[in-house]
């Protein structure tokens, strides 16, 4: 399997069993176990899937979760400040260095991305440019040998707040 295949595999895959696990783990043990199995020989890798959500990990370590409160994976990159303040739904590290990253939280799309924003500048990604279109705010950093994009936007009372980093 190719690795821009292998990678939409495990997003892919992770995003459906996200979906499904509340359904899969309250029908206990066996159900998960066999979930897990299946969606392992699915990528070639190893699947965890609990209460909170699903993790996968390929062969190559690419690495995706998604669901309640998920755990930041050890292989973050350092340099990377993950923003405080919300809840990670969802965190995808690559083995070519790219992360990507989404938190919830109760603040307004602005608060959110200032927040992030002063997190991301004191660890050395200057701001490059900003925009906000109807209320999705949307900013650039460059630095610390990454590009990074930050997008905050609110839905139903709820602001979202994503990353997307890709090494220079």
């Amino acid at each position: 399997m190719t690795p821009t295949r292998s990678r939409t595999s495990v997003a892919m895959l992770a995003a459906l069993l996200a979906l499904g696990t509340p359904l899969i783990t309250s029908c206990g043990d066996v159900a998960q176990s066999v979930a897990e199995q299946a969606a392992e020989q699915a990528v070639g890798g190893d699947v965890d899937i609990n209460d909170e959500g699903v993790t996968v990990t390929d062969d190559q370590g690419n690495e995706v979760a998604m669901g309640t409160d998920v755990a930041l994976p050890d292989t973050w990159p350092a340099e990377i400040p993950v923003f405080d303040g919300g809840s990670l739904s969802m965190v995808s590290v690559q083995d070519d260095g790219t992360v990507s990253a989404m938190w919830l939280t109760d603040g307004t799309p602005q608060e959110a991305g200032d927040a992030y924003g002063a997190a991301l500048e004191s660890a050395g990604y200057p701001q490059s440019q900003t925009s906000n279109m109807g209320g999705m705010i949307v900013t650039e950093y460059n630095g610390n040998r990454y590009s990074l994009n930050v997008t905050s936007i609110e839905a139903d009372g709820q602001t979202t707040v994503m990353l997307a980093a890709t090494p220079d």
